[in-house]
């Protein structure tokens, strides 16, 4: 067998356990989902457990006298389970908080949907009929085309009254109403996500306290082995974690300028820092987010000030993210993103299909720890460099 033959047959065959791998991520995705949101905050919160732990093995030591005995291991313990625990708290209390506002977004967009139907869907539909009415048959006619068999320009759910017509009314209507779930389903949505909540936390703890038990196991085997084990945990480890900085630092000065430009155009602080916190979060989303946000944010000053101050908000928006995406993260986060733009696409609609909108979240992140593994475990070749354009 050729050299060329058998380099396509390893082609071939890592492209079948590619999509083998991505079936069956798709498939046990109630699984996997967990088990990467898990490893998404135990690679966050781990430099935080590490020095809390410290802090609090420190203050035992202070505190309890059989504590200070170096040879005593129960400190060790007990300061690992302080520590963990403590940074948990804060974690879960911080997304809480996220939670919350974005709930406090939905619930600030349906209070609104009268409005909405008045402001932005009525100057729409009048726009729409305008169009219908007199400018297309106005083209014609500059066109030469009055011969022409007249153009039924109105549909049957249309009504040339100037006015939206009643049954896209009712059904806007019933279709915001039933987004409001009944008792039952509101019990069993609650129950299934304190549930999956408790499963990521132990997740979570588990990795964390193992990665610590796993280094130290393997610090009695031999250092080659020790050393290259460091090396690929931290390349995996760091290169994410300073992407995922870079990009809370960016998303938080993005809300933030968008809240201040929301209260400098009327808008009450909380309505300004819901949205900012919004635009904020969604900031994580690459390609897709910022425009998911600014869409969000030019409906809702639509229905409270018009389609002008609409238009006027969406352009802030577009010009706030485009100075930071295109000024600020090339200039001083340039070099923590080790994946090319293309790559980025492809990933985030790779990922999405897969894992739904969770897997839009964590396309970015997922993307850079399989660069990084596959450049420490098969060297820097085509398919690593391809990655990075």
């Amino acid at each position: 067998m050729t050299q060329k033959k058998v380099d396509l047959f390893k082609v071939s065959l890592g492209t079948v356990a590619v999509l083998i791998i991505a079936v069956i991520m798709k498939l046990g995705a109630p699984i996997f989902v967990k088990i990467a949101i898990a490893g998404f905050f135990a690679l966050l919160i781990s430099p935080t457990v590490k020095k809390t732990t410290r802090w609090v093995d420190d203050l035992l030591r202070r505190v309890f006298r059989k504590y200070r005995r170096r040879s005593d291991k129960s400190q060790s313990g007990l300061a690992d389970v302080i520590g963990t625990a403590l940074v948990l708290v804060m974690a879960l209390t911080i997304a809480s908080v996220f939670f919350f506002l974005i709930y406090g977004t939905m619930s600030m967009m349906l209070g609104r949907k009268d409005d909405m139907v008045s402001n932005v869907v009525t100057p729409v539909f009048d726009f729409v009929e305008t169009a219908q009415t007199e400018w297309i048959p106005d083209i014609y006619s500059r066109l030469g085309m009055n011969d022409l068999e007249q153009v039924p320009f109105q549909t049957d759910s249309t009504v040339t009254s100037g006015k939206v017509p009643r049954s896209v009314v009712e059904d806007s209507s019933f279709s915001l109403s039933s987004i409001a779930p009944t008792a039952a389903g509101l019990v069993g949505s609650v129950s299934s996500a304190l549930f999956n909540t408790v499963i990521i936390v132990m997740l979570t703890v588990f990795m964390v306290n193992g990665r610590r038990i796993f280094s130290k196991k393997i610090k009695k085997m031999d250092t080659a082995t020790f050393q290259r084990y460091q090396e690929l945990i931290g390349g995996v480890e760091r290169v994410p974690r300073k992407y995922l900085l870079a990009k809370l630092v960016t998303s938080a000065l993005t809300g933030l300028l968008i809240g201040v430009a929301l209260i400098v155009m009327g808008f009450q602080p909380d309505e300004a820092i819901i949205w900012g916190t919004t635009a904020m979060v969604f900031n994580f989303i690459p390609f897709f987010g910022s425009l998911a946000a600014g869409v969000m944010i030019a409906l809702y000053v639509m229905s409270v000030h018009g389609i002008q101050q609409g238009v006027i908000a969406a352009a802030v928006v577009l010009i706030i993210n485009n100075i930071i995406s295109n000024v600020i993260e090339p200039n001083y986060f340039g070099d923590v993103l080790p994946i090319g733009k293309v790559t980025i696409l492809l990933c985030v609609i790779i990922w999405g299909y897969i894992w739904g909108l969770l897997g839009i979240f964590l396309a970015v992140p997922l993307t850079i720890i399989t660069k990084v593994l596959l450049e420490h475990l098969i060297g820097r070749n085509s398919l690593v460099v391809l990655m990075e354009v």
